[in-house]
């Protein structure tokens, strides 16, 4: 029984120095090559503020949801800017700003919001604002200061800037946005 053991180990032993010696007499090489790929940086957002076409006149409303959509792969701060025609030096339409919108510039027929409360929100990949209004309605004006109109369309202009090294201030952003458009 003993030389049986010992027969075994030494087949064992002999088995496995034969494959140890196969192993460092086979010749073996291996490389590898790794790719130098950068990350592509895409900038872009989608501004959804479709309007249905009708007929308007005073009083008159129309539904509007302006939302920007990041679509990018980097934070942004966004402003949504709504244009539209005047008035005896009044804007022709109202409407009333979402709560997480504020007003960073105005005029009689130029309107610039923020996305954010006190501050900037930034939007990041993937997320949508809230939208800026539901609704706009044309003021009360006569129709002899109708007639004198002859372009009552609105046009609404999304705008966004990389939140990297950026204040949270809404009107110094903005004055970036506008210096670099």
């Amino acid at each position: 029984m003993k030389k049986s053991i010992r027969k075994g180990i030494f087949l064992g032993a002999f088995l496995g120095l034969s494959v140890t010696a196969y192993a460092l007499v086979r010749m073996f090489y291996m490389q590898d090559v790794r790719s130098d790929f950068t990350k592509k940086q895409i900038f872009e957002f989608e501004l959804n503020a479709e309007m249905a076409s009708q007929e308007l006149g005073p009083g008159d409303s129309f539904a509007v949801s302006p939302v920007i959509d990041n679509t990018a792969t980097e934070e942004m701060y966004v402003f949504i800017e709504v244009d539209m025609p005047e008035s005896n030096g009044e804007p022709l339409y109202t409407f009333d700003a979402n709560e997480e919108w504020m007003l960073v510039e105005e005029d009689t027929e130029h309107y610039v919001y923020a996305f954010g409360r006190d501050e900037l929100t930034q939007l990041h990949p993937g997320e949508e604002t809230t939208s800026l209004t539901e609704q706009m309605r044309m003021r009360e004006i006569s129709n002899a200061e109708f007639a004198d109109i002859d372009d009552i369309n609105v046009t609404i202009s999304g705008f966004g800037i990389d939140t990297n090294g950026m204040s949270t201030d809404p009107e110094r952003v903005w004055e970036e946005c506008k210096a670099i458009r």
